[in-house]
């Protein structure tokens, strides 16, 4: 999608000096702009209300004093950001900062102990819905997470009829899995990959957002799935949240079937065998 330069100049209410593309994000491409006295990032779409949703999820993080870019204006067809710039840092340095962002992330909870969120969200060109249960987090997971992005993958013919059955099976008795006494709701980020956590001097700043209030440990389960950051950041974060007995033996892969399953739906069957082994180590 071209960029209609003029009408963000007016919204900026300066001169794009320089329009840069960055990368092909999920649902449109992406680019740097520059102005005489600042750099923007401009995220385009085919006009839905996608970019409006990540928009008003950027806000809600930002409202807790989570550091995100902030939001400067919003369209049907463009989000327009701060730009953040990277710093050089270490490792063990950016897995600490990462650490802290996120357990303070985690921290938020909600008084009614309710799962999902206040409006559906998005991961990647997916709709995530969030039709808010309480307390039964095994219900909202299998329900609003597992099974919609089953179907998904099983419509566009990239999931066997017979990894739906086991899909099914296993979210028909998902309570059994979970000790959902020891789960408070947290608010958490949803797809926390490598690319959508950056580092500056002041810390870890998060983009991208998928959020929801669920259990905390599906995000680790995640940074697990692709080894987004190693053990300093777990060893820094459990200091903060300690991890629940049953983490890497059952929530692990539990939580890691959505990604696949997000995988799979985006990419097709390659992701496959990571779901299957996931199944294998629940014996589902």
């Amino acid at each position: 999608m071209s960029l209609d330069i003029e009408a963000l100049s007016e919204v900026l209410d300066e001169e794009i000096i320089e329009s840069s593309y960055l990368t092909r994000g999920q649902i449109g491409d992406i680019y740097t702009l520059t102005t005489p006295t600042r750099r923007c990032v401009v995220k385009t779409s085919d006009p839905s209300p996608k970019l409006q949703t990540e928009a008003d999820m950027l806000r809600d993080i930002q409202q807790y004093g989570i550091a995100v870019p902030q939001v400067i204006d919003v369209s049907p067809s463009h989000l327009l950001m701060t730009y953040i710039k990277e710093e050089r840092l270490g490792v063990q340095r950016k897995e600490e900062m990462a650490a802290k962002t996120l357990a303070a992330l985690h921290s938020i909870t909600n008084d009614a102990r309710m799962y999902g969120y206040w409006y559906d969200t998005t991961i990647g060109p997916f709709e995530q819905k969030n039709e808010q249960t309480q307390y039964h987090w095994a219900l909202f997971y299998a329900q609003m997470r597992v099974m919609p992005m089953a179907k998904i993958c099983y419509d566009k013919g990239v999931l066997s009829k017979a990894l739906l059955v086991r899909l099914e099976t296993l979210c028909s008795k998902l309570y059994t899995r979970i000790n959902m006494s020891k789960i408070t709701p947290s608010l958490i980020h949803g797809d926390l990959w490598s690319g959508n956590v950056l580092f500056t001097k002041n810390g870890a700043v998060l983009i991208d957002p998928a959020i929801y209030f669920g259990d905390k440990e599906v995000d680790l389960a995640f940074i697990r799935m692709f080894n987004t950051f190693g053990e300093t950041f777990f060893s820094c974060y459990k200091q903060i949240h300690p991890f629940s007995d049953d983490f890497e033996s059952v929530k692990v892969p539990l939580y890691q079937i959505y990604y696949y399953l997000v995988h799979i739906a985006l990419y097709g069957e390659a992701y496959s065998g990571g779901l299957r082994g996931c199944l294998e180590k629940l014996k589902a």
